[in-house]
């Protein structure tokens, strides 16, 4: 350790101009030169402390550094794993997803089949029952035919007979009365 230099004759000049008596000044500079002489440290002392001190921060930030990188390493390799976990866990999804859209689409599939057998079905008795209603139409319509043919000839058998008869005595007059005619 450098000496360290204390002007006592100055400090007790400075401490009596200040209004120190003087065997209270030289009292106070003993006393203040043995505690600094012992503690004092020197312009070297505290060059050596920076250099010493800013030493250890390098040799600090070295090891921070070092802590750094090693966690972004770290937190890189994390980050790729949970991204490739993602990955996989989208890909099961879509797969899920797609296996899902899938089986609906066969369901739907055999339901739209289920339903249009049971439409073709429905389409069939609509054509049967329609097929009988119009056999049981027609055969109604032939059966009224047959009444208003049979209705109309006996009619007409009816008005030809009231037509004979009204004629057949008109035509004995008429005879009756050519036979009185001279001739």
């Amino acid at each position: 350790m450098a000496t360290f230099v204390f002007d006592t004759h100055r400090a007790v000049k400075d401490l009596a101009a200040a209004g120190f008596p003087e065997a209270q000044a030289e009292a106070l500079v003993e006393i203040v030169g043995a505690a600094v002489g012992e503690n004092a440290a020197t312009k070297s002392d505290l060059d050596a402390m920076e250099r010493r001190t800013i030493v250890r921060i390098d040799a600090l930030e070295q090891r921070m550094e070092a802590r750094f990188a090693a966690m972004e390493q770290q937190t890189a390799a994390q980050f790729a794993a949970q991204k490739q976990e993602m990955a996989s866990r989208i890909d099961a999804l879509e797969q899920q997803t797609a296996d899902r859209f899938a089986a609906l689409e066969q369901q739907m599939a055999a339901q739209f089949a289920a339903q249009k057998q049971q439409m073709e079905s429905l389409e069939q008795r609509m054509e049967d029952r329609m097929a009988a209603m119009e056999q049981r139409l027609n055969a109604r319509i032939d059966a009224v035919e047959q009444r208003m043919a049979a209705r109309s000839s006996d009619q007409e058998h009816r008005l030809t007979i009231r037509f004979l008869l009204i004629l057949l005595p008109c035509m004995g007059l008429l005879f009756a009365a050519l036979r009185l005619l001279p001739g």
